[in-house]
Formats: C-alpha cells, structure tokens, sequence
C-alpha cells in the first residue's frame, strides 16, 4: 500500500529519555533559562502527575528541559550558572506505571543522558530548597497530550468557579505547598520567561517539526485519495490516525477536525460522526503528537471531486489571500505590517481580475473588519504552543506558526479557510506542510484517485 510508503526514522523506543535531543543541547536550554532568571534566583518546574491511562503525558516545558518521561518530579536550575537537579520518586514506589521504571536510584544514568549536575529523591526537594529566596515557578496548568495552556488555563477556571466542584489549580497548590515549606520565599512567574526561550526553535527541534509536518501532509494526502460520496468523516479520521500510527509511531496531537460542508461553522468540530455526500465540501485539520511535538494543517476539498462555483471562487480567494501573507514573511517583518500588505494586494486582485473576485470585496472587507490576524498562534510542542506575545514583535529566524486565512459565510452558513504550519528562515519562511496540495487544480486531481 502506498500509505505505509517513507515511514519515519524512528528511533528505538525509549521509555524514558528523550530520543531527539542530546544531552548537550537540554544543558544549554537549561543555561539560558538560567541567565533570563539571573544570579540569585532559582528555577523550579513541575511534571505532570500520574494518570490513569497508559498513554504518557507530560508537561511540555518540563520535558523541555529535562527530556525525561517520569511523572511526579522536578527540575530545579540555579539561576546565573544553570546547574539543575532532577527530583525524582523511587522506582519502587510508583505503582500503576510500567514495570520498568525510571527513579532516583538510576542517578548515574540520569546524570548522562540529561545533563543534569544532580539526582536526588523528591523526598528530598524541601531540604533542598531551604535558602531559596526567589523562586521561579511557571503559573499554568500541565501542557501536554495535545492541550495547550490556553485549553487547560480553560479548563482550570472553570473548575475553581464551579460551585460544587472549586477544583485548585495545580500550579496554584504547589505554590501554596512551597510557601508553606520554605520560609520567606518569594515566588515569580517563569511562564514569560520560558514562553520566549520556546518561541525559537533550535535545529534539533525543526527537525523534528519537519516530520511531524511530513506526517500531516500525508494524512491529509490519504485522505483526499480516499475520499468519494459515502465516505464518512471518521473513515478520514482514521486514515489520519493509520497515518500517524504507521509512519510516525505516534498518535494524534488533538482531536482531528473532519467536518462536512455546513459543520465546518463549528469551527473546531471533531464529532466526525456524518456520512459524505457527493456535493458536500469537506474540511480536514489534523496533526500527530510526534515524541511530544507537532504540527498543524487545514484544507478544504469537494466529496464528488470537483469544486461548485461558489467554493472555487470562495476558496479559491482565500487560497490567494493565504499565498500572499506567506510572500511577505520574513526575519525583522511585523505582522501588522503584512497583513496590510496583504489586504492591499487582494484587494488589487479583486480589481485587476474582476468576475468572481471582484465581487468577494465585501468578504475581503469583512475579513478586515474581523482583525483576526491570520497568523494566529505558534506550533512546537503543542498546536497552539507557549511562545508569549510574538504577535506584536518583530519576526525572528526559526519561529514556527501558522498562516490560517478565514471566513464565516452567513448564507451558505459555512466556514472557508486554509492552513499552514511556516517556519521563518533567513531570508523568508518555508511552508513546512507544504507537501499537501494547495491549489485547486490539483486537488481535484488527487480526489478519489486511490478510492476504490
């Protein structure tokens, strides 16, 4: 079968330490972290807790720096110098894990292939502490297993406010838990912190942006192969996940968004219950959770193989938009800017090619009127990854996002739109899913091609 085609190198499973990055190159993430926080302070970064499945989650910036697996530890970086201990549990205290397990004992080995100057017991991490006074401590909830901390920010406020729920927020108890154990300190949010050192991406992790965009491309290539009327929204979204399983060795990053025609309203629609039909559009969005970091994609195709009128000139519009945002992306560029320019453009466009776009004006002005800014969020180890507040700062080389032009359609109640996820290179960007088709000629060529 032509899916199971250019399987990833994919290293040997490891159930504990990171395959992607050396040592070398967590110990530098860990010096820079040190010198944002300055001499004097100290770092501390929690793990996810245990939970009750077997898939693994962790927190994102904690495998950042650590590159390690292990729930219930910490990693603690001196500021100014960098030098970081990891506390871990005893590997024969943690049940419900896999029998085999990584804990404080294993000091050695944790030692050299992380980095890390220390080991030592969370039992010990309160003796430890004694003597911080400043205490960088990230104020958010666990990102990871696809959620991003806007989600689970989300999640966290709803359950603190509910009146017969008033859940604490992680973070919010192990600050509480630290004051109370360490006289006199004083606790400082990292997240700002941690969010600009992770808005550039280092070689290592590009790489690995790069297959996980290889993996999206793919799926969303499969997927418009099998697609013919009949075909259900979960038929692709398993394609997707075949995909993913089969050549990346990995599942989903989140819930994959396969909604026919009037479902696409709902944005982020994932219910994928619906049967295809031969005049329905479809729109697919879909990304792996490749050994922690992703990728993310949307395109737009007809079920009976060819776009109606309507959508060849709506999506076809978009599509130009989108190509005319990234045209303009480049190290120094700000955003606002681009978006100027680009509305410029299509708005040239509109005049110079008449019929049918000339009469999508009012849609181009009410795109502008919206002021969404279709660069909308920075993907790395979560779709909408913690980069902080890029949008209003100059572009830099190796920032990864997404260029995801959109409109809400009021009469036909249907919702257009195309993604990318970019990297900024030295001289312009490079479209990492670049490999799913994206004119529409050439979709409607690869629609049905493999169906049988």
């Amino acid at each position: 079968m032509d899916i199971l085609k250019g399987v990833i190198d994919a290293p040997q499973i490891d159930l504990f330490f990171t395959p992607d990055f050396a040592p070398e190159e967590l110990a530098w993430r860990r010096r820079a972290i040190a010198e944002s926080i300055g001499q004097g302070a100290h770092l501390l970064v929690a793990s996810a807790p245990p939970v009750p499945y077997t898939l693994k989650l962790q927190d994102a910036s904690f495998y950042y720096f650590s590159g390690i697996d292990t729930c219930h530890s910490y990693l603690l970086v001196e500021g100014g110098s960098g030098r970081s201990t990891l506390f871990l549990p005893s590997r024969d205290t943690m049940s419900g894990e896999l029998a085999d397990r990584l804990g404080f004992e294993d000091d050695e080995l944790i030692r050299s292939r992380t980095g890390v100057e220390e080991v030592a017991s969370s039992a010990e991490m309160t003796s430890k502490l004694q003597g911080v006074k400043t205490l960088f401590v990230p104020h958010a909830e666990v990102e990871g297993a696809g959620a991003s901390l806007r989600e689970t920010k989300g999640v966290a406020e709803r359950r603190e406010e509910a009146e017969w729920d008033q859940a604490e927020p992680g973070y919010k108890r192990l600050i509480r838990l630290l004051k109370d154990r360490i006289s006199g300190v004083q606790i400082e949010d990292a997240l700002p912190l941690i969010a600009r050192q992770r808005s550039i991406k280092s070689a290592a992790e590009i790489e690995l942006l790069k297959k996980a965009a290889h993996l999206t491309a793919t799926a969303i290539i499969e997927g418009m192969k099998a697609t013919k009327p009949g075909i259900t929204e979960n038929d692709l979204q398993a394609i997707a996940e075949y995909v993913f399983r089969s050549k990346g060795k990995c599942g989903v990053s989140y819930a994959c968004i396969i909604a026919g025609s009037q479902r696409t309203w709902n944005g982020h629609y994932n219910l994928n219950s619906m049967t295809l039909h031969e005049d329905d559009i479809v729109l697919m969005d879909c990304a792996p959770d490749l050994r922690h970091y992703t990728s993310d994609i949307g395109r737009i195709w007809p079920v009976g193989g060819t776009y109606s009128p309507w959508h060849r000139s709506v999506y076809g519009f978009i599509t130009e938009y989108h190509k005319a945002i990234i045209g303009l992306i480049k190290p120094g560029a700000m955003l606002a800017d681009i978006y100027k320019e680009a509305e410029r453009r299509m708005f040239q466009l509109c005049d110079e090619k008449g019929s049918p776009y000339g009469d999508l004006k009012p849609m181009l002005e009410q795109m502008i009127q919206k002021g969404i800014g279709y660069c909308n969020h920075a993907v790395g180890m979560s779709a909408h990854d913690l980069c902080g507040e890029w949008k209003d700062e100059p572009l830099r080389e190796n920032m990864v996002f997404v260029c995801d032009p959109m409109v809400w359609c009021e009469p036909q109640h249907q919702y257009i739109r195309v993604e990318d996820t970019l990297l900024v290179t030295a001289d312009g960007c490079e479209r990492l899913t670049a490999e799913a088709p994206l004119e529409l000629d050439e979709i409607e060529a690869l629609v049905g091609s493999g169906a049988h």
